[in-house]
This record gives C-alpha cells, sequence and structure tokens, in this order.
C-alpha cells in the first residue's frame, strides 16, 4: 500500500488519530551532487540548489517537511563544497536493496563533517506514541568509533527530541563503537522508539538524523519515516486556540480563543530554542521571525495548547 495517502482518520477519545510520515515520493527529484554554497569553517542551515537533489523541504500538508544542516569537525574539512551525494534521490543502495516504501528515499554520504537531518516537529496527546524508520548502512570501511568530532571518527545517530521535557531517545547511537563492529551494514534495519506518553498537556516530538562520515563509499540511507498517535485534542470539535491566518506571510497573526484576556505566548524554532515569549490579547507580532516552520505555545487561565505556525 503507498504510504503517500494519510491512514484513514477516526475519532478516538475526543483526539484526531493519524499517522504523521514521509517516504520522500512528494519532494521533487534531481540527479547528480549536492554543493553547498555555504562557509565549511562554520555551522550553517544548508539551501536547496536549483536542479540539484533536494536536501530540504516544507510540508504541503501531506509528508513530513524537513531541513539539514551542516555543523563542521572541530578542524574543519571540505564539507559538501566539493559536490556530494546527499538529499532525496531514486537510487537506493542497490538492485537488490530498493528502497522500502516508494520509489525514492534519502541519502547522506561523504559530508566531511556532520549532517543532520531535522523533521518537522509534531504535537500529540497520544497515551502511546511512536516513531519508526528504515534504514540502510552501506557495508564499507568506516573509521574510528564517533566520539571525537573529526575526520576518521564515523558515527551516526537517529533519535527523537521531546521538547518539553528536553529529553532524547535513541533509535540509533554508534557513538563509542566502530560501525563495521555492530553488524549493521548492507540490510534495510527498521528501527522504533516508544515516547512517552501524553498526561495532561500535548507532547511535541522531533525526529533528528545525525551521520558524520568522509567517504563517498560510507553512504547512509533512510525511508519509510512513521510517527504513530494521535495529533492534537478536539473537545465539542473545537480547539482551545486558533493561529490565523497559518500559514502567515505579512507581520502579525491572531491568535484566538472562546474566551477574552491575557494569553502567555512562547515561540520555539524546530530546535527547540525559545526565540520570542511575550504577553497579548489577540495580535501576535512576527515581524522579526524568518520563514519557516515554528512552534507556538499558548497559556490562557488553565488551558494550554502547542501549536505548529508556518510562516512563508
Amino acid at each position: 500500500m503507498k504510504k503517500s495517502m494519510l491512514i484513514g482518520a477516526i475519532l478516538m477519545n475526543c483526539a484526531l488519530y493519524a499517522q504523521e510520515f514521509t517516504s520522500f515520493e512528494e519532494p521533487e527529484l534531481f540527479s547528480g551532487l549536492y554543493t553547498d554554497t555555504g562557509d565549511q569553517n562554520v555551522a550553517h542551515d544548508l539551501m536547496n540548489n536549483p536542479d540539484e537533489p533536494l536536501v530540504n523541504y516544507e510540508s504541503t500538508g501531506g509528508e513530513l517537511g524537513f531541513m539539514a544542516r551542516y555543523v563542521p569537525y572541530d578542524t574543519p574539512g571540505d564539507g559538501l563544497t566539493d559536490g556530494d551525494e546527499v538529499g532525496v534521490t531514486d537510487s537506493p543502495p542497490s538492485g537488490d536493496h530498493p528502497f522500502t516504501e516508494g520509489s525514492q528515499g534519502y541519502q547522506v554520504s561523504d559530508v566531511d563533517g556532520n549532517f543532520i537531518l531535522e523533521f518537522e516537529p509534531i504535537v500529540t496527546t497520544s497515551t502511546g506514541p511512536s516513531y519508526t524508520l528504515d534504514y540502510f548502512i552501506s557495508e564499507t570501511g568506516y573509521e574510528g568509533d564517533g566520539t571525537i568530532n573529526e575526520s576518521g571518527s564515523d558515527r551516526i545517530r537517529i533519535y527523537v527530541k521531546y521538547f518539553e521535557e528536553g529529553e532524547e531517545y535513541d533509535i540509533l547511537d554508534t557513538t563509542g563503537s566502530n560501525i563495521n563492529d555492530l553488524g549493521i551494514e548492507g540490510q534495510w534495519i527498521s528501527g522504533i522508539v516508544e515516547l512517552p506518553a501524553f498526561n495532561s498537556d500535548p507532547l511535541t516530538f522531533q525526529l533528528v538524523i545525525e551521520v558524520r562520515c568522509n567517504s563517498a563509499s560510507e553512504a547512509f540511507y533512510f525511508d519509510n519515516v512513521f510517527f504513530n498517535g494521535f495529533l492534537g485534542i478536539e473537545e465539542n470539535n473545537t480547539a482551545p486556540f486558533a493561529i490565523i491566518p497559518n500559514p502567515a506571510n505579512g507581520s502579525y497573526v491572531n491568535i484566538q480563543s472562546a474566551i477574552s484576556g491575557q494569553k502567555e505566548v512562547t515561540v520555539f524554532d524546530v530546535l527547540g530554542k525559545q526565540i520570542m515569549q511575550t504577553s497579548i490579547e489577540t495580535q501576535l507580532d512576527i515581524s522579526e521571525l524568518k520563514n519557516g516552520i515554528y512552534l507556538v505555545k499558548i497559556t490562557q487561565n488553565d488551558q494550554t495548547e502547542t501549536k505548529k505556525l508556518v510562516i512563508n
């Protein structure tokens, strides 16, 4: 069954059940190498380049969006400025190992530094949330044990951030071991992590993939990313708060609720960093925010809700 369609939503325990996912089928496909136009000596967000494989994708309401960034070694190398095989691709590990869902997936190789891919944060009210994905590590000569941020110290980590508690839950972490010694190369592996359960306030989770490698043969692939759980709360078909317009492309948005009065608003970026905290009646000034995805935590009286805000 093709997973480029949402699993049918059902109403259960006053919450909307759905599955957020990506099998990388929606992003447009480009062949060839990706070349970073940024400075390989400093950490920075990566940008999509014309006619090169996409490293970022902004969700249009179907598959999950994701954003990539680069962090150099302590002694910087070439990074991705020399052109490397990273991003959305239809070239699987081999003919014997096609992508597990659809014809496209994501590849990271020869980054000469640290490649970090962060998926769109998910707000949930599930009592049993989990994250799953399929990953493939090419069977080659990995080096080091990943404990030092330098060339020859290869490392792969897949984990989920829990925003409210500042905790991280690993699906895979090779730190402290040579990847060759783990017996996980040359095969598709389905990884899963069970996450904390909803109690009273909504929870916010974000999947993050980090890859450090220095060779084209040290290639890492992933596909079939799924978050399983309840998304948002619905009570009498009305959520506590609404952000209008959303997506936004002006200097202000309105945060509406069923009652009048002050609202405490905190805005986080996709890394979980707090970038704004204010009290408002209705209108929130977003003129200083760059285009992208943000999490907005709203509190009024005894009600709290975290909502996603997209700025175009």
